[in-house]
């Protein structure tokens, strides 16, 4: 009984043998692998889809942030143009049309201009002006190239005149109310009030106030004293 029970465990050990020698050997696939997925297919097929030129976009998220496309990005918007560069390269401070109209201020003799307001309130450094002269017959041109403020907001420009000599110079002094200019020249010196609201502009010249001046006797007479000669 024995010999048959020993006899049969031989026989289920060979069977059990041959069992595990010729049964398939079938391994877990590797996750994201392109075989093991018949969905995926073969990476070097060509299925039809179009990509742009290049490795820019190999291998980046979604999520990552990519350069745009220049021919797809639209042109940017023109810079907003400022002051600065809107502004007139010489301005005209008063003009006359034909004979200015004679006036007196305080006395001296002046003539009457239109000004421009708005050209006196944009003054800034760099900026040119035109001076209209009717006694000279000629506009100068100056160029301002300091300023400081004083009290009050009362700002102060000063400049040298184009082409003249290396003294003449125009001095412009803004307030709230009025704007004062004075021109020195080798001719003579000029001085201009201009009404920051109506614009209207007198204009004075030096010469005409001093010969005016010139022509009064200002003297205080003096009573004479009458003295007795010296007594021996």
């Amino acid at each position: 009984m024995s010999k048959a029970l020993a006899f049969a465990a031989g026989i289920a050990v060979v069977i059990a043998a041959l069992l595990f020698l010729f049964s398939p050997v079938t391994t877990d696939p590797v996750p994201g692998t392109p075989g093991d997925n018949p969905e995926a297919g073969n990476p070097h097929t060509d299925t039809g889809e179009t990509h742009a030129p290049g490795v820019a976009n190999a291998g980046v998220p979604d999520n990552v942030p990519r350069w745009p496309d220049p021919e797809a990005t639209a042109a940017l918007p023109a810079r907003p143009d400022s002051p600065s560069r809107n502004a007139r390269p010489v301005i005209a401070l008063w003009r006359t049309d034909g004979d200015p109209e004679k006036t007196e201020v305080d006395g001296f003799p002046a003539i009457r201009l239109k000004g421009d307001p708005e050209a006196a309130a944009s003054l800034h450094v760099g900026q040119q002006l035109a001076l209209q002269l009717p006694e000279l017959d000629r506009t100068l041109t100056a160029r301002l190239d300091s300023t400081h403020n004083q009290l009050n907001d009362i700002q102060v420009f000063r400049g040298p005149v184009s082409g003249g000599h290396e003294d003449d110079n125009v001095v412009v002094t803004r307030g709230k109310k009025s704007t004062y200019v004075v021109i020195s020249t080798r001719e003579g010196v000029y001085s201009a009030v201009i009404d920051n609201t109506t614009g209207d502009t007198t204009l004075t010249s030096e010469t005409d106030i001093q010969g005016n001046l010139a022509g009064e006797d200002d003297a205080i007479p003096v009573p004479g004293v009458d003295q007795a000669p010296p007594s021996d």
